[in-house]
């Protein structure tokens, strides 16, 4: 499993402030011609004026409508208000109006906006390359001539888009502006545009008035036929029907239906009286004669009275005389005429009962039918009504139409020939005595200012492109390892005083020396608890200086204990070379081979304690020389006559022989050239060392840049 993530460095400010400060000079370089250059084209700018004027708009009184008039406003401060004062804003600036005011100055020919009249610069600009590329078609080339149609469109569009309008903020006013390279120009175009807004809208109000009276008078005359022909429907209607009054036919029907009522309250009368007789007068004429329909008549009364005497006669004859007596023959006889008139007269009453139930009766019917058929009448009447008043309705809202349209016809008429615009200028322009641009010094600071942006970008983009190791906090950051020293980047005096691998030895009291010193005592400190006897030096690709590490290392080392180096590097051997030993003097592949005795292949360095195995003769298979078990036993001999063995190996990534030495060895050095090998490369050396399990006691930063580190930002020296 791995033991070291590979990640991406973050961009510190840190290197950005270093690298600002190391290409100082050049960003400052570039912010001066930026600055001269911006400076030149700043003077051959000819000046600009602008000049002004000022429109006051009654928002009251925007336009004419035919039916209402003008239409009203919301003041200044209501949205309705605002969206036309934009809206004449837009009009400023409308290519119809630019070409009313070319039209009125005759600016087509104006040297300024003609494109056919090109303006001398009024100051020849430097750095004009035309002269010297008059060969090259490009710059060779005639333009084509301008048509009057083209240059006309070109002066239209030069004043529809160089024309300023906005509104003045809490009121109803306009300004209007204007820029031209010429002062007189820059008033005369506000000028006119002012002018030409005014006339403008006064025209636009004569034609809506205009075309109102025309659209009205259309109208009118069609409201006039329509008016006549609803009142004339109305006339023939009412001429029709006649009088169609409801209060009249509702009064008839309340009196109808009350004599109805009383009508029927009589027949029930009647007829109750009627069923009761005629109940009677089927038991007998002794029940009948005491009905109240029978003793309330006179001559019944008198007839009762007559027979009661009668019978009283009769009764009071029959005492004295017998039943043939005359006189009781005589009361016999007038008792029986009279019960046959009192019978006669009950029934003529039972008779006149009856008629007048059954006369009660047809009263009773005749009116329900006359009150059926002025209900009938009455309905006929509301419907007529109905359609009476829809037709008098629509006459009055016709006549009212008409009326209407009338009258507004006659303000129309009255006030075409007042009419007056709705904006007035309020502030005429004036010539400009001192212009308003262009911004030279803005222009200039400006430049300068990108500039020092494009400079600072290109450094921050140098450095996030570099993501090579450059300092040992660095290294620490990104290898996560410790960083056992910094080994300072030779100078020439120094290479030419001695060679980088042999300069502790021959230049003991140099800053590389006092960097070997202190990466020897970073070396002792980490093997205080466990002393590291063998030390391997690797590095993780060609050219890092590994072997002039191991070399300075192992002199250093051996000024304090008995050190041998071992030249493991079999594949491209060199510190037998930089030691001036023999070229074929034996080595370590002798020593594996047995061609060679120990003593014959270890060579004393300057009569001290440190001694050398150089390579030897060339393996033609250095890896099976290096993980053979000859070399684990000469190793572990060597480390019985030696304090401490360093051993140079090949680099991690370009073969494994250092990944097979590490497992021998009791500590690795990994040596990383500043400012050179990229972090990611380490990182994946270090991994590899990891999975080899290789005591890894740190890493040294090698060639560092004394100087170049200060200007950068890194000022630490070492661990």
């Amino acid at each position: 499993e791995s033991r070291l993530a590979i990640v991406p460095s973050p961009y510190l400010g840190g290197a950005l402030a270093g690298g600002v400060r190391r290409h100082w000079i050049a960003i400052l370089g570039l912010a001066i011609a930026a600055g001269l250059l911006a400076g030149l084209v700043a003077l051959s700018l000819e000046p600009v004026y602008q000049s002004s004027t000022t429109i006051l708009i009654d928002t009251n009184r925007r336009g004419f409508t035919p039916v209402q008039g003008e239409a009203g406003g919301g003041g200044n401060s209501g949205a309705p208000g605002l969206n036309y004062l934009q809206t004449q804003v837009l009009l400023l600036q409308s290519r119809a109006l630019a070409q009313s005011v070319a039209e009125r100055l005759g600016l087509w020919t104006h040297r300024e906006l003609d494109p056919r009249q090109k303006r001398p610069r009024r100051v020849p600009f430097p750095l004009d390359l035309g002269p010297l590329f008059s060969d090259w078609s490009f710059w060779s080339r005639t333009p084509s001539p301008v048509s009057d149609e083209d240059a006309r469109r070109v002066v239209t569009d030069a004043l529809a888009q160089g024309i300023e309008a906005h509104v003045v903020p809490d009121s109803e006013m306009i300004r209007v502006s204007f820029r031209a390279h010429d002062p007189a120009l820059a008033a005369q175009v506000a000028q006119a545009y002012a002018a030409a807004y005014v006339e403008l809208g006064l025209e636009t109000r004569l034609e809506s008035v205009t075309q109102a009276a025309s659209w009205l008078t259309r109208r009118l005359e069609g409201l006039r036929e329509q008016v006549d022909a609803s009142e004339l429907e109305l006339q023939r209607f009412r001429e029709q029907q006649g009088s169609l009054d409801m209060d009249l036919t509702n009064q008839a029907l309340e009196r109808l239906a009350g004599r109805l009522a009383e009508a029927r309250a009589q027949r029930e009368g009647l007829r109750s009286e009627y069923e009761q007789v005629r109940g009677l007068a089927s038991l007998g004429s002794a029940e009948l004669v005491a009905h109240p329909a029978v003793t309330r008549s006179p001559v019944i009364q008198t007839l009762k009275s007559e027979e009661v005497r009668a019978e009283r006669l009769v009764s009071e004859l029959g005492e004295r005389y017998g039943p043939l007596h005359p006189k009781m023959v005589a009361a016999q006889s007038d008792l029986t005429s009279v019960r046959a008139k009192l019978q006669a007269e009950i029934e003529d009453t039972v008779a006149g009962v009856k008629k007048k139930f059954d006369g009660a009766q047809a009263r009773a019917q005749q009116l329900e039918r006359e009150l059926d058929q002025l209900k009938s009448r009455a309905q006929d009447v509301s419907q007529k009504a109905l359609t009476l008043r829809s037709l008098k309705r629509d006459a009055e809202s016709d006549r009212q139409l008409y009326d209407a349209f009338l009258a507004r016809f006659n303000e129309i008429d009255l006030g075409a020939g007042v009419e007056s615009a709705n904006a007035r200028v309020i502030d005429a322009a004036q010539v400009p005595s001192q212009p308003i641009g262009p911004p030279r010094l803005r222009i200039v600071a400006g430049s300068v200012f990108l500039a020092l942006l494009f400079g600072v970008g290109l450094v921050a983009l140098k450095e996030r492109v570099d993501r090579s190791v450059k300092s040992a906090e660095d290294l620490e950051r990104h290898a996560r390892l410790a960083a056992l020293g910094t080994v300072p980047l030779l100078n020439r005096r120094g290479r030419n005083r001695a060679t980088p691998e042999r300069t502790y030895l021959e230049c003991p009291e140099s800053d590389f020396a006092e960097a070997i010193r202190t990466l020897r005592t970073g070396v002792l400190l980490c093997g205080q608890d466990d002393r590291h006897r063998v030390l391997l030096v690797t590095s993780t690709v060609a050219g890092e200086g590994k072997t002039t590490v191991a070399l300075n290392l192992a002199a250093a080392l051996g000024r304090l204990e008995r050190v041998l180096l071992v030249d493991a590097n079999l594949r491209r051997p060199s510190i037998g070379a930089a030691l001036r030993l023999p070229a074929d003097a034996p080595g370590l592949s002798n020593l594996v081979a047995g061609t060679s005795s120990m003593d014959e292949c270890i060579h004393g360095i300057g009569g001290g304690s440190l001694s050398v195995l150089p390579a030897g003769m060339p393996a033609p298979d250095p890896l099976e020389i290096l993980s053979s078990g000859r070399f684990a036993q000469i190793l572990g001999e060597l480390q019985q006559r030696y304090e401490r063995v360093v051993v140079d190996s090949a680099p991690v990534q370009a073969v494994s022989d250092a990944l097979v030495l590490s497992r021998l060895c009791t500590a690795v050095v990994l040596v990383v050239k500043a400012d050179a090998t990229p972090r990611q490369l380490v990182q994946i050396a270090v991994e590899r060392l990891h999975r080899a399990d290789a005591p890894l006691m740190g890493a040294v930063l090698n060639q560092f840049d004394r100087a170049k580190a200060a200007r950068y930002g890194n000022v630490g020296w070492g661990p």
